[in-house]
């Protein structure tokens, strides 16, 4: 369907994040351009002598005390980092609460690892009976969904859409389509997720997890570049109000920019890798429905994890689509692969940078691997009036995502 068969246009006018860098959305775009990487050696990798990666990218010193105790005793440190990026959301969208009306649409990839092994070990010790009851609201699938519905009385509908890595994304295209058809009003969105050890050991069973730069952890994530060799893990939470333009304009409020288009799609030749030929199919959606053609774009932020495959198929996608002029980024080298949060997270960097009429080059691309040598990629920052971007996010699993934003003037 095209954009234009919607009776309401969508703006996106709040936005929140705790991320790698820390909490606070502006942290995004002035740490990436300014070059810095979020990555860590990480002690607790060393632990387990089988995986090879001993990197990571996590957040530190985080304040949630201000979260009242009796929602944070039942909120798993996603759904923390969630609280945090509503607050801010809300706050720049001129909200001190959640108006009555508000929909979210929040998920992660699973729920909370470490509240699940902390629950399990009490079962196979035999300490079933000192389990508390707060712990059951930290392990359910839809936990982070409830508790912040729970703490910001959020009465509208929710929906808890859990795609894996492309999740954050896939929340903000389906509340995209939510207001613009009015389904809702208006939304929080995003993705949210926490860092376990497990996390960097299921890439690493499936080799997909760095390794070669243990001893550099900052080179570790380096999208596109012929020395990458996997995904380095990390975690936080982006969050988006989206609303009508109306509304917005009645509010006069900041618009960050509108979202014009969003394309989705699933991968079947594999579960795991994914293919040229549906990643390209996942941005014709997109452009069609924002009724543009590929010339329309100006500029292409990629999911690019650093993975071998996953960055080669994307550049083959994007050439396939855009041809070889479009500028292409992915800021996966500055604070890892943020899995469930990592869509909304890339977003709201990319929405300050294009404010800015400054784009981040992809960090440690250092030599472009000849097979993704076929798109123009940002090898330095660079000076760029964006007026409409692609934002894409590909998950394992086979769920792809693609959005198209348009600067608001």
């Amino acid at each position: 369907m095209s954009v234009n068969a919607y009776s309401r246009r969508v703006v996106i006018t709040g936005v929140g994040a705790v991320s790698p860098y820390g909490a606070g959305a502006s942290l995004l775009a002035q740490n990436m351009l300014a070059g810095k990487s979020s990555v860590k050696f990480n002690e607790e990798l060393v632990k387990i002598s089988e995986i090879t990666s001993k990197v990571s990218s996590t957040i530190e010193d985080i304040d949630f005390s201000y979260i009242p105790r009796h929602f944070r005793r039942s909120m798993s440190k996603m759904s923390l980092f969630a609280a945090v990026a509503v607050k801010e959301a809300l706050k720049s969208a001129g909200f001190e609460n959640a108006p009555e009306n508000t929909s979210l649409f929040l998920g992660s990839t699973i729920s909370s690892m470490q509240a699940w092994i902390d629950f399990v070990n009490k079962y196979n010790n035999n300490e079933f009976d000192t389990v508390k009851t707060t712990a059951i609201f930290q392990v359910m699938n839809h936990s982070p969904l409830a508790n912040i519905a729970q703490a910001f009385n959020i009465k509208g509908p929710g929906f808890g859409t859990s795609t894996a890595c492309a999740t954050g994304l896939a929340n903000a295209g389906l509340a995209y389509l939510a207001v613009a058809t009015g389904l809702v009003e208006n939304a929080l969105c995003g993705g949210t997720d926490e860092y376990h050890p497990i996390m960097t050991a299921c890439f690493a069973i499936m080799n997909a997890a760095s390794n070669m730069f243990n001893n550099t952890p900052q080179k570790a994530s380096r999208p596109f570049d012929s020395a990458r060799c996997g995904i380095v893990c990390g975690e936080g939470c982006g969050m988006l109000f989206v609303e009508s333009l109306e509304s917005a304009l009645k509010r006069n409020v900041k618009i960050y920019g509108e979202i014009i288009g969003f394309g989705t799609n699933t991968e079947t030749k594999s579960i795991s890798h994914p293919s040229k030929e549906c990643i390209s199919e996942c941005m014709q959606i997109a452009l069609k429905s924002a009724s543009l053609n590929a010339s329309d774009i100006d500029f292409i932020n990629a999911h690019a994890t650093s993975t071998l495959a996953g960055d080669v198929e994307e550049s083959k996608a994007i050439n396939a689509v855009f041809g070889s002029k479009v500028p292409v980024n992915s800021l996966k080298g500055h604070i890892g692969h943020t899995m469930a949060a990592s869509g909304t997270l890339e977003l709201i960097a990319m929405l300050d940078m294009v404010h800015q009429n400054k784009i981040a080059a992809t960090l440690n691309l250092e030599n472009i691997d000849k097979e993704c040598s076929n798109v123009n990629h940002l090898v330095k920052n660079a000076n760029l009036k964006i007026s409409t971007f692609v934002k894409n996010s590909f998950a394992l699993g086979g769920t792809n995502c693609s959005l198209i934003v348009r600067r608001y003037e």
